[in-house]
């Protein structure tokens, strides 16, 4: 899969060590596959768009998925929103920019921030139309780039926006709304649990960083030279009957700092 290994291999060690051991527990230079659909040349005719020679199923088989955590990626310069599977086998990393994880935060944290952001806007905006949030969904991947919609209801009129996935994530978490995936960009970009857990076993990090060796034990370090003790070692601790231990060698002059 050439999208995969071009937006995920280069940031893809960072994000690892940064979830940790959070698919065990009940918690990249390119930037990787960013949630923001602005620039594109041409705008599909379709949410989604089968490879060639791909399952048909696969922009319309959908998996819904929970925002688990933000993660910031000081390497990278960027921010990871991390989505999971509901059975937690699957990770799906978003990545966003400052104010979006910002937003995100604040919404997994449930406080209020001190100033409204671009996402508590569109929310007002929403609630003041007397609408709601019912489905955020994220639809495709293409040359890095997700792209994604908002399902509203207002009274019994029905409507579907194109949207970046970084804002529309916060909307879902402001109103609750499920937050589905097709299966063509899971595949695409999603982290096994598997995965995670070779990459963590591996050493090395991609790419040959890391410190090498990890499994042989430090070197010891060579003991001080004629056996002396270290400069104002406390001797009045030794055991009865140890023998004394000669003064600290030097020639005891000052040094000039």
């Amino acid at each position: 899969m050439p999208n995969r290994a071009t937006f995920f291999f280069a940031p893809l060690s960072a994000l690892v060590l940064a979830l940790g051991g959070f698919l065990l527990l009940p918690a990249f230079g390119s930037p990787g596959a960013i949630a923001a659909a602005v620039g594109r040349a041409t705008e599909p005719t379709q949410p989604c768009v089968t490879e060639h020679g791909g399952d048909p199923k696969a922009c319309s088989e959908l998996v819904e998925l929970e925002v688990q955590d933000v993660i910031p990626l000081i390497e990278a310069q960027t921010h990871a929103v991390v989505l999971t599977t509901k059975d937690k086998e699957i990770v799906l990393p978003v990545f966003v920019d400052e104010a979006s994880a910002v937003s995100i935060a604040f919404r997994l944290a449930e406080r209020e921030p001190p100033q409204p952001l671009a996402q508590d806007l569109l929310d007002d905006v929403v609630d003041q139309l007397g609408a709601k949030v019912t489905e955020v969904r994220i639809d495709d991947l293409r040359d890095n780039v997700y792209s994604g919609r908002v399902f509203l209801e207002q009274g019994p009129k029905k409507m579907t926006l194109d949207a970046r996935p970084s804002d529309s994530i916060a909307m879902a978490m402001t109103s609750h709304a499920r937050i589905r995936v097709t299966r063509k960009v899971l595949t695409l970009a999603g982290i096994s649990r598997s995965e995670i857990e070779a990459l963590q076993q591996g050493g090395p990090g991609v790419g040959g960083s890391g410190p090498p060796g990890l499994d042989e034990p430090a070197p010891s370090l060579p003991p001080p030279s004629g056996g002396q003790p270290p400069i104002d070692m406390d001797t009045r601790a030794l055991p009865p009957g140890h023998p004394k231990l000669p003064a600290p060698g030097g020639t005891g002059k000052p040094i000039d700092l």
